[in-house]
Formats: structure tokens, sequence, C-alpha cells
């Protein structure tokens, strides 16, 4: 049995500053669920075009959509009228699932090589499809699809750490529904008033408070956004720096289990990581 690997990703949808006089209030969950019920379809360059389909709700909240690509590619057959090999043009359309809670904005995007070799590519796929849904371009929002990253090694290094010196939080404009009342949500509404697309804060001292030091670092993580730290390892030391850039968190599952196992092991590393 084949092991099948899903990386995590947050979409958000973010209003722009100043909206439209007769703006519905839609929100990022309608926005998303919309745009899916559209399959949007994207031609990205000359005879490739990618596209959304095979939409399926699991629960209420969550199921699961394919993403992939149509090209013309050449097929070689044996025609058994003409007793003749030939060459013919024909559609082909490798495809991976992406599962979803929309009660969230997560996605569990499936890494598979015949769609694209990184699975960051596929995350831009969606993020251009789905930009291009009418409820998304009346509303003139912006959509981000943007990596979960693993912080359980930085918490460990801010934990066993003699002193936090220093620590930097990545923040975008408002969307991500269960974002902390302490950090994300007054700081993205910051930047949306800037009108600005991302922003961070810095925060230095002698010694920072390590509890509030990871639980915003797991809300950013969460968030789909990073941070980073300089902390003195051991007294005397000097200090060094740590992060959680890098790749998304990944799930991986038995290819033969069901759709409904899946779903459970995303979520679960999700609130794993934002626990």
């Amino acid at each position: 049995m084949r092991p099948s690997e899903f990386h995590l990703y947050r979409i958000k949808f973010i209003k722009p500053t100043q909206v439209s006089l007769f703006d519905p209030g839609i929100t990022p969950r309608e926005l998303f669920e919309r745009g899916l019920d559209q399959k949007p379809s994207l031609e990205l360059r000359y005879n490739n075009i990618w596209h959304i389909g095979n939409v399926e709700h699991i629960t209420a909240d969550a199921g699961r959509f394919a993403v992939g690509r149509i090209t013309k590619t050449t097929v070689e057959k044996y025609d058994e009228g003409t007793g003749d090999f030939q060459e013919m043009l024909d559609d082909s359309g490798p495809y991976t699932f992406v599962y979803f809670d929309a009660s969230l904005g997560l996605l569990g995007i499936g890494r598979k090589a015949r769609v694209a070799n990184d699975v960051n590519a596929i995350a831009a796929k969606i993020e251009r499809l789905m930009q291009s849904t009418a409820g998304v371009v009346d509303n003139e929002i912006m959509v981000r699809v943007d990596k979960i990253r693993d912080p359980e090694t930085f918490v460990q290094k801010i934990l066993s750490a003699y002193a936090v010196r220093r620590f930097k939080a990545n923040f975008t404009g408002p969307n991500p529904i269960d974002a902390d009342e302490l950090f994300q949500k007054p700081l993205s509404y910051y930047c949306q008033q800037m009108n600005g697309d991302q922003g961070s804060v810095s925060v230095a001292g002698k010694s920072l408070n390590e509890e509030t030091v990871i639980a915003v670092a797991k809300s950013t993580a969460a968030t789909g956004n990073a941070a980073s730290a300089v902390i003195q390892e051991e007294q005397g030391k000097p200090p060094v720096n740590i992060s959680f850039h890098g790749d998304a968190r990944k799930v991986t599952v038995d290819s033969e289990v069901g759709k409904e196992t899946t779903l459970r092991a995303i979520q679960t590393a999700y609130h794993e990581v934002r626990e």
C-alpha cells in the first residue's frame, strides 16, 4: 500500500480597506464555498488549463475537491481498421485531491508529481483559480494560500532556552476565523487599515514571557504566517536565531483508507499546530 502525503495550507480572503457601499457582508467561508461551486478554470499558459472540480462534502463543514491541469498530449495508438500505429492528440488531465475545512479555511493539498513537482505550485494555482471567482472579483477580495508550518521544534527551543531576547511574528490582513484576540486579530485589522498586504511585529527584552511567545507562535503558524526569535540557550552563551520558516506541515495516510479518515487526520494535524 502506498502512503499519500498532504500538506497543510490556509486559504484567506482578505477584504480591502474601503469596501463597496453595497458590500453584502459576505464571509470568507461563503466566498470559499461559492468559489468551489463555480468550478473555476484558468488557462495560465497556452494549452495548459487549470481546473477545480469533483467538489464533495464529507461533513457539514468539510470535504474535498480535485484540482488539476488539462493539456493536449501526443498518444500512441494502434488502429485495428488500418493495421497501423498512429500518433494522436488527446486530452490529459492529471489531478490531485485537496481536503478542506471551510469553517477554518484549512486546506490539505495532496502531493502528486504528475500534477506538479512542488506542492507550493499547486497551492499557487488554487490561489489564482479562487482569485478569478465572481464573489472575489466583485468584492475586490485578495486571495492568499499560505503554508501552515509546524512550530513544534521552535516551541521546544523556546521552552529549553535560558532566555528569549527577541520575538518577531508576521501577519496579514483580517480573515482567519480562529485568530487569537491578543495578536492576530488586532494586527490584521491594523494591516487592513494601512492598506497593506502583510506586516510583522518585533519585541525585544532581557527575558520575554515564554508562555506568551509560544501562544502567539502557535497562532501565527496556524494562520499561515511565520515567526522567528533570538534566544540565549545557556547563560553566558551568545544568542542564536531560530524560526519556523520552511515547508508546510505534512500529513501521511495510507492511500487505501477512506476519505473520512484522511479528513480527520488533516484536521487533527491542524489542531496540533494550533493548540
